[in-house]
C-alpha cells in the first residue's frame, strides 16, 4: 500500500528529532490521548498552522515568547573595556545620534552581534508601535470592505480608494523594513 504524501510519510520525507522536558512529553501524550489525536499528526498540523502565519497576534506573541526562552535575569556581570580616544568619540557621537547612552549603545552592539537580531532604540520601538497601529487600522478597513462586498451591497469602491489603501500598506511595510535594516546595519562597522 502506498504511503500518504500528505502526512509526510514518503521516502523523501524528513524526520525531526527534538529534545523536550519529560514533563512536557507527559503532558503532550496525555493531551493527544484525551483528544484522540495522533501525536505525529498533531505536530504536522501545528507546523502547517505556523507556516501559514495566520495566527492571531496574541497567539503569535505567546509562541514567540516560548521560542525565545527565558530572559537572562541573573546578576549582571561587569566587564571593563577600554577604547582609544577616537573610538570613544565615535561611540559617544553614535549613541547621541541614536538617543541613548554610550553604555546602552555598546550593549546593543554586542546583543545585535550575538543574536543577529535588531536592537531598537525607544524612538524606533515607538515608531514600530505607531506603524503597527496604522496597519491594524488598515486591516479593519479591509475587513469592512470585504464584508460589504460579501453582503452584495451596492457600495462601490473606487480604484482611487483601493490605490490609497494599497499605498498605505506599502508605506507601512517600507517603514518597518527600513527600521529593521537600520537597526541591524547601524551596528556594522565599515
Amino acid at each position: 500500500m502506498p504511503r500518504k504524501a500528505s502526512i509526510g510519510a514518503t521516502r523523501d520525507s524528513a524526520v525531526y528529532r527534538v529534545r523536550i522536558p519529560a514533563e512536557l512529553k507527559s503532558e503532550w501524550e496525555a493531551h493527544c490521548e484525551r483528544k484522540g489525536s495522533s501525536q505525529h499528526g498533531l505536530i504536522r498540523a501545528l507546523m502547517r498552522y505556523v507556516i501559514k502565519d495566520e495566527m492571531p497576534p496574541d497567539v503569535h506573541s505567546w509562541v514567540s515568547g516560548q521560542i525565545a526562552g527565558e530572559p537572562d535575569e541573573g546578576p549582571k556581570q561587569r566587564l571593563e573595556v577600554r577604547f582609544t580616544p577616537s573610538e570613544h568619540r565615535e561611540i559617544v557621537a553614535r549613541s547621541e545620534a541614536e538617543g541613548c547612552s554610550p553604555q546602552r549603545w555598546v550593549i546593543n552592539c554586542v546583543r545585535a552581534s550575538l543574536t543577529n537580531q535588531p536592537q531598537f532604540t525607544m524612538d524606533a520601538t515607538k515608531a514600530l508601535w505607531d506603524s503597527s497601529g496604522q496597519l491594524r487600522a488598515i486591516g479593519r478597513n479591509l475587513n469592512q470592505i470585504a464584508k460589504k462586498l460579501n453582503e452584495g451591497g451596492t457600495q462601490e469602491i473606487s480604484a482611487a480608494e483601493m490605490k490609497n489603501l494599497s499605498n498605505c500598506i506599502y508605506s507601512h511595510t517600507e517603514l518597518v523594513s527600513e527600521l529593521q535594516d537600520a537597526s541591524l546595519s547601524r551596528w556594522k562597522i565599515t
